[in-house]
């Protein structure tokens, strides 16, 4: 089965918007570098959600600095699932699939091992309840584009 990289078009990437105020450029371009390092650590530490820091990224680099947004967006491995999102197409079953089993996998250890009160598991859970039905709830890519 051909993946949503191979099965549709790339979606055209709009300009930048950068911010013209420098202390805002600064702030947006600290804070997308801190979500691009998030991002791809993510895609190595299972707690940490990649994607979600990866279009975070885009987002900041979209606001303070064209070179880098088009770099983000360009990357020949998180450009087509970024550009694919922003674009409607929503996220591929199996990046669905693999982001689920990775949440129950780290949240279920983290409440077991590290979470010391009630509190503490509740809000865990709560957590990772919400993240899953966020991730549910966008279009499937499949669906999308009927591949």
């Amino acid at each position: 089965m051909a993946t949503s990289q191979q099965t549709n078009p790339n979606p055209p990437i709009e300009p930048a918007e950068v911010v013209s105020s420098r202390i805002g450029r600064a702030v947006y371009v600290v804070l997308g570098f801190l979500c691009l390092g998030l991002g791809i650590a993510g895609y190595i530490i299972p707690l940490l959600p990649g994607t979600v820091f990866l279009l975070l990224a885009t987002f900041f680099f979209f606001k303070s600095n064209e070179r880098m947004y088009n770099w983000v967006l360009n990357d020949p491995r998180f450009g087509p699932l970024i550009r694919n999102y922003r674009a409607g197409y929503g996220i591929p079953r199996r990046i669905k699939i693999v982001a689920i089993g990775l949440i129950v996998a780290s949240f279920s250890v983290s409440i077991v091992f590290f979470a010391g009160t009630a509190v503490v598991r509740a809000v865990l859970v709560l957590c990772a309840v919400g993240v899953s039905i966020f991730i549910l709830t966008r279009p499937t890519t499949e669906v999308v584009l009927g591949g």
